[in-house]
């Protein structure tokens, strides 16, 4: 079986995370990886897009479900800060507000604490071809 994941040094000295196709291996590939944190020109990217004023982003409607929950960069102007007084003593702070919930087909922006959905305006997103979901990081499940 080849090593498929190099996650620390490369053989140039810088740290990275590389994954290589299946039955390649990482260490001398003969196919380009599917992801190579130390290029910016890797990496699968499956859909993206923006929107100005959003609840929710579907990309299975135009894209199809990969199969798994992927990858997702997302931004949007709801950067800040908030704080949560309970009735008793406590309070909650909490420091960057870009907090997103991501599933098989869609993402949706939450409210800093959890606690429920928001409107995301700005909004930028890409999806990566890359799995995040518990069982599905293996060669049955990821290439068919």
């Amino acid at each position: 079986m080849a090593n498929r994941i190099l996650l620390g040094k490369d053989s140039g000295g810088t740290y990275c995370l590389k994954v290589s196709q299946p039955g390649d291996n990482v260490f001398s590939p003969n196919e380009p990886f599917l992801f190579d944190s130390a290029s910016a020109r890797t990496g699968m990217v499956y859909a993206g897009g923006n929107a100005s004023s959003t609840t929710t982003i579907n990309w299975s409607s135009t894209k199809g479900q990969l199969g798994f929950i992927p990858l997702v960069i997302s931004t949007d102007d709801n950067a800040g800060s908030k704080e949560v007084f309970s009735n008793g003593s406590d309070e909650e702070y909490y420091e960057g507000g870009e907090h997103f919930d991501t599933t098989l087909t869609s993402i949706t922006p939450r409210d800093v604490d959890g606690s429920g959905g928001r409107t995301a305006t700005n909004l930028k997103f890409m999806v990566i071809k890359f799995p995040l979901q518990y069982g599905k990081m293996n060669d049955s499940s990821l290439w068919t």
